[in-house]
């Protein structure tokens, strides 16, 4: 579904977007093609994939002393040095410029990016599994209790950029984000199948209040200490950790969530039932818990949704730890003054209007 949206956007990014012209007179799409990072994205990508295929794989499909795990992940992480060196070292046009990190203030804000980008995606890729697995919910209906947080989010968002606008403070607005965000998961610990509608709707508005407001007041903390002239530099890398962080919310959550569901299997009577929540597999099995739960006996299913709220309540804890640690590192940023102004040759071509002949001028004017 994404890929033909996708393919539409960008066709027609390629063919009406006028950016502005540089100085060195280089057409803009010859000067795209010379500086792509393709050696960093050989580097990156494949690493990338090889740290999560250990990571997804470890403990569910293969032991983790198995060498199907140890030698991606192996070659994962020394793919990612060799991509940082080869950043710092080597390349003409890097992706991800060392510079850019130079400064306390951006290096701060840029980690504050990713463990927010976390806490966002755990939030949306499990909470839904708890409507499904522990309040046997259908899909859809998960997807309708899934709105407040949904809705919260997208207001706190606004709510932050207006807040940074007024007063032009990210420290006290990130620290107050990070704060509520270690709330609400604290209240996320006691979600379980005997929780009022009212309570799990008011911790989501909580949570989306948390994270929903990191999702617009990080990237003003980053450029605040960088030159204009790293102003398109910076978005990219903004724009890339969060995205990096994103998929690291839906990995680290999902490897625990995974493993503390197998941990607690034993205390489900039904051997069948184990089996299917193991390796991995209570994930994909909790949209089918609404079907399923009137074919067993209600202990039996009660201990199903326990097993559920087990494993939750440990992602939870592994969010709370985020939302702390993150609280803290907001002492790395600087109080640094926002602009107010941005002047950058990059931008994008305004069309001038044809200017007028001094006859056509004055025959008018008669």
């Amino acid at each position: 579904m994404n890929l033909p949206i996708c393919g539409l956007a960008l066709a027609l990014l390629l063919v009406f977007l006028k950016p502005r012209s540089r100085s060195t007179g280089v057409p803009w799409t010859n000067a795209v093609k010379e500086q792509v990072d393709y050696v960093g994205a050989l580097l990156l990508i494949p690493s990338l994939f090889a740290v999560l295929f250990g990571l997804i794989m470890g403990g569910a499909q293969y032991p983790w002393s198995s060498w199907r795990i140890i030698v991606p992940l192996i070659l994962g992480i020394l793919g990612w040095v060799s991509f940082h060196l080869h950043q710092h070292f080597f390349a003409t046009h890097p992706s991800v410029p060392s510079r850019l990190f130079a400064n306390r203030t951006s290096a701060t804000a840029f980690a504050l990016t990713f463990l927010s980008s976390i806490l966002v995606q755990a939030t949306t890729y499990l909470i839904p599994v708890y409507f499904q697995g522990v309040l046997n919910t259908t899909v859809l209906q998960s997807g309708t209790y899934f709105l407040p947080y949904a809705m919260g989010a997208l207001f706190s968002a606004v709510l932050g950029g207006a807040l940074l606008s007024k007063f032009g403070a990210y420290r006290p607005v990130h620290a107050a984000a990070f704060a509520i965000s270690a709330v609400a998961f604290g209240l996320f610990t006691l979600l379980d199948s005997d929780t009022k509608t009212a309570a799990w709707a008011f911790f989501q508005l909580i949570a989306a209040a948390g994270t929903g407001i990191t999702m617009s007041t990080m990237l003003p903390a980053i450029m605040a200490g960088l030159p204009e002239s790293d102003v398109a530099l910076s978005s990219a890398a903004y724009s890339f950790i969060r995205n990096f962080g994103l998929i690291w919310g839906i990995t680290i959550p999902g490897i625990i969530f995974s493993s503390v569901a197998d941990m607690n299997l034993h205390r489900i009577s039904d051997t069948h039932l184990q089996d299917s929540l193991r390796g991995g597999a209570a994930y994909s099995f909790a949209s089918q818990a609404h079907v399923l739960q009137d074919e067993n006996p209600k202990e039996v299913w009660d201990q199903v949704n326990d097993v559920y709220a087990r494993a939750l309540r440990a992602v939870w804890w592994f969010a709370i730890s985020i939302s702390i640690l993150s609280f803290f590192a907001v002492a790395g940023e600087e109080g640094l003054e926002l602009r107010a102004e941005l002047e950058t040759e990059f931008g994008i071509d305004e069309e001038k209007e044809p200017q007028r002949s001094a006859g056509s001028a004055s025959s008018q004017a008669q």
